[in-house]
C-alpha cells in the first residue's frame, strides 16, 4: 500500500510505499528486500532524508511453520491493540489461502516486538545462524569505524580486524557507497570509494576480487565488442588464467552459455598442442582445469534437467487444475525463467504438431501468468511500460497525463535503478529510451 510521509528533515510530503505481509512463496521478492535491509524505506525526493519505516510486518514461510509479526516497541501500543493488529495481519494471509493449505501453527502467531529478533527468526529460514549475524554486526561496527578514522588508526583496525574483512564486508561497504550516492552525500561517498580502494589493495581478499574483476571486466569487454559470448572467447581468457581457481570459477559462473561440449573441445586440443611441444607442466595444468570443469559442466546438466523436470511437473499441475488462477497463484514460486521456458517451448511443439487445442491451453495459460504478475507490478513500473510501449512522444506525453498522480521523485528512483539494470546488462539500446522518458518525467516535475 502507500502512504502519505512529511519529510521530518525539509517538511515536503511525499508518498511511500509500505508491505506489512511478507510471504516466502507468495512474495520472495519482498523477502529478499526485507533480509537485505531495502524494505519500506522512504526518501525524501527533496532533500535525499530518510531511512526505514516503522510499521507492523507479518512473515509467513510455510516450508519452516513460521507465522511471526513484528509490532515495534516504539508504536507503545497498548495489548488490545498490539492484538488487534496481529488478527488484522494474520486474516489477510489465511483469507488468500485455500482452506487445505490452513495450518493450526498459523491460529496462534508469535508476535514480536524487537526487529532483531524478528530479523533473526528471518534469517534462519535462510540458514543464517545467529553465530553469522554476530559476525555481520561486527563487521558493520568495523565498517563505520573505518568510515570515520584517520589514516593511522584505519592502519591499525585493518590490521588487527584483518580476519573480519571478507568478501560480505565488501558487499556491506559497497551497499554504504551506492547509500551515499542516492543521499547525494559527496563527501561521505568519496571517503568510502578510497577506503574500498585502499582494502582492495592492502588485504589479501581485497587484492583477489580485484583480479576477478579484472578479469571479468575483460571478458565482459571482448563479449561486447564481438557481440555475444562464445566457447573460443571464455577459453582465452580461462587460458590467461590457468591455475588460479578463483578466477577460473568468476570467469565460469560469468560465462555459463558458453561451457559446451565445443569448449572442451577446444580445451582439449590445447592440452594436445602443449603436451606435443614437451611443455608438459603446462599440460597438466590445463589438465587440471579441464578434470574441475568437467564437474561443473555436469553438474550444470544435472541441475538444467531437475529445473527443467520440475517446471514440466508445475506446468501439468496447473493445466490439470479445475481453477487455473488459483493454481498458478498458488505456484507463483514456482514459475521461473525454467518454467517459461518450458511453456514456450511445449507452446511451439504445439503450433508445429497442428495440436491447436494444446496449443490454445497453453497460450491461455501463459496469458493468465501475464496478467497475474502486472496486478503486482507496482504503479510506476506499470507506467515505464506503458512509457516504453508508446510509439512516440505524442503517445507518451498522453500516458504522462494520465498518471499525473505518479509523477514524484520515486518515479525517478525508480528510472535510475532500472536503468543501471539494463546498464549492467549491456542493454544500452534500452537505456537510450528510458533516459528520453526520464527527461519527460523531469520536465514535469
Amino acid at each position: 500500500m502507500h502512504t502519505q510521509v512529511t519529510c521530518p528533515q525539509c517538511g515536503t510530503p511525499y508518498t511511500a510505499e509500505i508491505h506489512q505481509v511478507i510471504d516466502s512463496d507468495e512474495t520472495p521478492e519482498l523477502k529478499a528486500r526485507l533480509i537485505s535491509g531495502q524494505l519500506n524505506i522512504a526518501i525524501c525526493p527533496n532533500c535525499g532524508a530518510g531511512g526505514q519505516m516503522t510499521t507492523p510486518m507479518l512473515f509467513h514461510d510455510a516450508a519452516h511453520e513460521m507465522f511471526i509479526v513484528y509490532i515495534p516497541q516504539e508504536m507503545n501500543l497498548a495489548y488490545e491493540q498490539r492484538e488487534q493488529i496481529v488478527g488484522q495481519l494474520a486474516r489477510q494471509v489465511m483469507d488468500k489461502l485455500p482452506p487445505e493449505k490452513r495450518r493450526a501453527y498459523m491460529l496462534q502467531p508469535q508476535t514480536i516486538i524487537s526487529m532483531q529478533t524478528f530479523m533473526e527468526q528471518v534469517l534462519e529460514t535462510e540458514g543464517i545462524t545467529k553465530e553469522m549475524i554476530q559476525r555481520q554486526q561486527k563487521q558493520l561496527e568495523l565498517l563505520q569505524k573505518l568510515a570515520q578514522a584517520d589514516p593511522d588508526v584505519a592502519d591499525y583496525l585493518i590490521k588487527e580486524r584483518i580476519g573480519e574483512i571478507d568478501e560480505t564486508f565488501f558487499a556491506m561497504l559497497q551497499q554504504y557507497i551506492d547509500g551515499a550516492a542516492q543521499a547525494q552525500d559527496n563527501k561521505q561517498m568519496v571517503a568510502l570509494t578510497n577506503l574500498r580502494a585502499k582494502l582492495m589493495t592492502e588485504t589479501e581478499i581485497g587484492r583477489q576480487m580485484e583480479k576477478r574483476q579484472i578479469a571479468l571486466h575483460g571478458l565482459n569487454r571482448e563479449a561486447k565488442a564481438q557481440n555475444g559470448l562464445s566457447s573460443e572467447l571464455l577459453l582465452k581468457h580461462l587460458l590467461k588464467h590457468a591455475g588460479d581457481e578463483g578466477v577460473e570459477n568468476a570467469l565460469v559462473m560469468a560465462g555459463q552459455p558458453a561451457l559446451t561440449y565445443q569448449f572442451f573441445t577446444l580445451l582439449t586440443a590445447e592440452i594436445e598442442k602443449k603436451e606435443k611441444a614437451g611443455d608438459l607442466a603446462a599440460a597438466d595444468k590445463l589438465t587440471g582445469m579441464r578434470t574441475r570443469l568437467l564437474k561443473v559442466f555436469d553438474d550444470m546438466q544435472a541441475q538444467s534437467q531437475k529445473l527443467l523436470a520440475d517446471a514440466e511437473a508445475t506446468l501439468q499441475a496447473i493445466l490439470a487444475a479445475d481453477d487455473k488462477d488459483a493454481a498458478i497463484q498458488a505456484n507463483a514460486a514456482k514459475i521461473d525463467d525454467a518454467f517459461m521456458y518450458v511453456l514456450s517451448s511445449r507452446i511451439a511443439q504445439a503450433d508445429q504438431q497442428g495440436n491447436a487445442a494444446e496449443a490454445q491451453a497453453l497460450n491461455a495459460i501463459h496469458e493468465r501468468i501475464i496478467k497475474q504478475a502486472e496486478s503486482q507490478y507496482p504503479p510506476e513500473i506499470l507506467l515505464l511500460n506503458q512509457l516504453m510501449e508508446a510509439q512516440d512522444e505524442a503517445a507518451q506525453q498522453k500516458v504522462l497525463d494520465e498518471n499525473a498522480a505518479l509523477l514524484t521523485g520515486e518515479l525517478v528512483q525508480v528510472l535510475d535503478a532500472v536503468m543501471k539494470q539494463f546498464e549492467d546488462a549491456g542493454r544500452e539500446e534500452v537505456n537510450g529510451r528510458l533516459r528520453d522518458i526520464k527527461k519527460l518525467v523531469e520536465a514535469r516535475l
